[in-house]
């Protein structure tokens, strides 16, 4: 007896389990949706190309000296004018003041010497000097003007030598590889830092020669690199090259794209998508809208309360809005936007508004 009433007790648990379990299985799931449309896209084209800094700089000195001091990390973002290299200004800073004693004296030379020429000026005009006498002094001040001028030049020279004995970063960006050591003799001309300025960075694809003339400057370009978690960043077309590789037949395309939050670093391999310059009409819906499930894509709409899974096939994208092709879309149509994700086939449904839905759906979220 006491074995049939356990079995009892365990049937029962059971049952009320199942239908509790059933009950909250048929709760509808809170979703957002958004209507089909038609609208017009531009033909596109997939290529992968690799990212490189806009501006990539080998700093050089510009002056000859021993290298006193590494200023600058590698690998770390300056702002313009932030010392990299320091080389001995020692020897620059003796000539200097040599240099700015002679050029004070050659000053006050020239200077009495024009006065010497005013007074000259004055007896010559008065038939007191020879014209000999005059131009003699004419001559003995452009002289001295002029010795002046070439030590002021001189003294202007060391002057900035010594300015750039402290070699500075040209722009804000990024530190490369330093490519010298304290105590290496370096000339003008000779690199000692590498700098790259990423703000911006510039894609080079290969357009194939069939799709040439076919795409403009400056239209838009999707970009999506793997490094970055798949983000989609844009960017436009700068520049076409007029004449297709020897070798590839294909024909370089430089693409720009704003990098201010450094998502893209120098040297990654990126996929772009162009949009070429013809266009046609399609259906579209949000991207939000897209499910992917291995190899097909999908979206849901809402049938008598219920998500109706609609197999897709994506083309173009323009904005937010991708273009699609699928048995049964129709413009007007209803198609979950958000809370798909949480939906399968037959799922039971409710829509609602866009705040309340996104905030239901978080606290179930939260709750599981």
């Amino acid at each position: 007896m006491a074995e049939i009433k356990k079995l009892f007790l365990v049937s029962t648990f059971f049952i009320i389990a199942g239908l509790f379990t059933t009950v909250y299985a048929q709760q509808p799931t809170l979703v957002v949706t958004d209507n089909v449309v038609e609208m017009e896209f531009h033909d596109q084209i997939t290529l992968v190309g690799r990212t490189q800094a806009w501006v990539e700089s080998r700093i050089v000195s510009e002056v000859s000296g021993r290298v006193e001091s590494i200023d600058a990390g590698e690998g770390v973002w300056i702002k313009k004018g932030t010392p990299l290299v320091s080389i001995d200004a020692d020897q620059i800073r003796f000539e200097l003041n040599a240099k700015q004693a002679e050029t004070e004296q050659a000053k006050l030379e020239a200077g009495l010497t024009k006065n010497d020429l005013k007074r000259m000026q004055d007896l010559y005009s008065k038939n007191l000097i020879s014209e000999s006498a005059y131009d003699s002094a004419v001559t003995w001040a452009s002289i001295k003007e002029q010795r002046y001028n070439q030590l002021e030049s001189e003294r202007k020279k060391l002057e900035l030598d010594f300015k750039n004995s402290v070699i500075k970063a040209l722009y804000d960006g990024y530190t490369g590889r330093k490519l010298v050591d304290v105590g290496e003799w370096v000339n003008p001309g000779m690199p000692v830092f590498e700098m790259v300025d990423l703000s911006k960075v510039k894609v080079t694809v290969d357009l194939p020669e069939r799709h040439f003339g076919r795409v403009s400057t400056g239209s838009e370009v999707m970009i999506v690199a793997s490094g970055n978690g798949g983000e989609q960043l844009s960017g436009t077309v700068t520049g076409i090259a007029p004449r297709a590789s020897e070798e590839t037949h294909t024909f370089p395309v430089i693409i720009e794209v704003p990098n201010e939050d450094m998502a893209l670093g120098g040297g990654m391999l990126v996929r772009t998508t162009l949009s070429m310059d013809e266009t046609f009409n399609s259906l579209a819906v949000s991207k939000d809208a897209i499910i992917r499930q291995g190899e097909q894509t999908i979206v849901y709409t809402i049938a008598d309360g219920k998500a109706v899974p609609i197999p897709v096939i994506s083309k173009a994208t323009n904005g937010k809005m991708i273009a699609v092709q699928g048995d049964g879309l129709s413009e007007g149509m209803p198609v979950v936007v958000r809370g798909n994700e949480r939906i399968f086939p037959g799922s039971p449904v409710t829509t609602g508004q866009a705040e309340q839905t996104a905030s239901d759906i978080g606290q179930v979220s939260q709750t599981e």
